[in-house]
C-alpha cells in the first residue's frame, strides 16, 4: 500500500484537481437535482475511487485526492463561463470520466517502487496477541519468549506476494548456523479469517515445505486478526482481483518480547534480516568493571 509519505498521492491530487475543473464548470450550468448534475458528480466520485484502487492508496493517502475533487469542483464552478454548454458536452465529460475510472479498476494496482525497502529500529513492548495455530491450539506471543521471532502477515489463498514471504525467510535460514536457527521462530499471522482455518493453514505449511518446528501460522476471529494487523501497522483492503492487498512487513521481536526492528518491502535483502536477527541472539554486552 502507498502511504501519505510517498509523493505519488500529492501528484495524483494535482492531476485530480485539474480533471475536476471542467467537470465543475459543467456542473455550474446543470439545474439543481437534475440528472446532468448527478451524473457529473457520480463520474467524479467514481474516478476518485478508481484512482485509489489503481494506485493502491490507503485511506489516509487518499485524503489529498478527496480534497482535490472538492477543490477542483469548486474552482471549476467559480470559473464557469456564462454560455451554457450543450448536452453533448456534459455527456462526453461524464462518460469519459466513467470510462477512465473503469479502466483504472480493471487494471492491476501499481506498486510504490517495488525495489524499495525500509528498516525501522525500535525498543518497545511488542503488541501482544493470542490466536489459533495450525494445530487448533491457542498460541500467545509470550509462548515465544527466549527466542527471536520474525512476524509477518499473509493469507493462504494469496497468489501475489504471500507465497514469496516464506521463500524469503527460508533464504534467511540458509544464512544462519544450526545453533542460530534453534533460537529463531517464524510467525505468520493471517489476514483472512473467513478462509484461513487451522486445517487450511496446515495445508499451506505442507504445500510450501515449511517445518512446523520453525513455523507457526496463526488465525482467529475477524476482531482478533483485525486488531493484530492494526497493532503491527499492516494495512489491509479488499481487492476484486487479488482478494486482499496488504503491505509487506517483517517484524523482529527479541527473546524478551520487545519489538526491535521492522523491515518494510518485498525487496528487503535477506542478508539484512539475517544480520538483524543474529544481533538479537547475541548476549547483552556487559559493562566494564563488572
Amino acid at each position: 500500500m502507498i502511504s501519505l509519505s510517498h509523493p505519488l498521492p500529492w501528484l495524483l491530487a494535482a492531476a485530480t484537481a485539474a480533471l475536476n475543473l471542467p467537470l465543475g464548470r459543467l456542473r455550474a450550468h446543470a439545474p439543481r437535482h437534475s440528472h446532468r448534475r448527478f451524473g457529473l458528480l457520480a463520474a467524479s466520485v467514481f474516478l476518485f475511487f478508481a484512482l485509489r484502487h489503481a494506485f493502491a492508496l490507503d485511506w489516509a493517502a487518499a485524503l489529498p485526492l478527496a480534497a482535490a475533487v472538492i477543490f477542483g469542483q469548486l474552482l471549476g464552478r467559480c470559473g464557469a463561463r456564462s454560455d451554457e454548454p450543450s448536452p453533448a458536452r456534459w455527456r462526453t465529460a461524464a462518460y469519459a470520466a466513467l470510462a477512465a475510472g473503469l479502466l483504472l479498476f480493471l487494471g492491476a494496482p501499481v506498486q510504490a517502487n517495488p525495489n524499495k525497502w525500509d528498516r525501522l529500529d525500535a525498543n518497545e513492548p511488542a503488541p501482544p496477541f493470542a490466536l489459533t495455530d495450525q494445530n487448533n491450539r491457542r498460541v500467545a506471543l509470550t509462548d515465544f519468549r527466549g527466542r527471536v521471532a520474525i512476524v509477518t502477515f499473509l493469507f493462504t489463498n494469496c497468489t501475489d506476494v504471500c507465497p514469496a514471504l516464506p521463500q524469503i525467510l527460508n533464504r534467511v535460514d540458509q544464512l544462519l548456523s544450526e545453533e542460530e536457527r534453534m533460537k529463531l521462530a517464524y510467525i505468520g499471522i493471517s489476514i483472512d479469517p473467513r478462509r484461513d482455518t487451522p486445517a487450511q493453514m496446515k495445508k499451506f505449511l505442507q504445500q510450501y515445505g515449511l517445518s512446523e518446528a520453525r513455523w507457526t501460522l496463526l488465525t482467529g476471529s475477524v476482531k482478533e486478526l483485525t486488531k493484530a494487523a492494526n497493532d503491527y501497522g499492516v494495512v489491509v483492503r479488499p481487492d476484486p482481483r487479488l482478494d486482499f492487498v496488504h503491505n509487506t512487513v517483517f517484524v523482529l521481536i527479541d527473546g524478551r518480547g520487545r519489538l526491535r526492528t521492522e523491515f518494510h518491502g518485498l525487496a528487503t535483502p535477506t542478508e539484512e534480516i539475517a544480520r538483524a536477527a543474529r544481533a538479537l541472539m547475541a548476549p547483552p554486552a556487559t559493562k566494564k568493571g563488572k
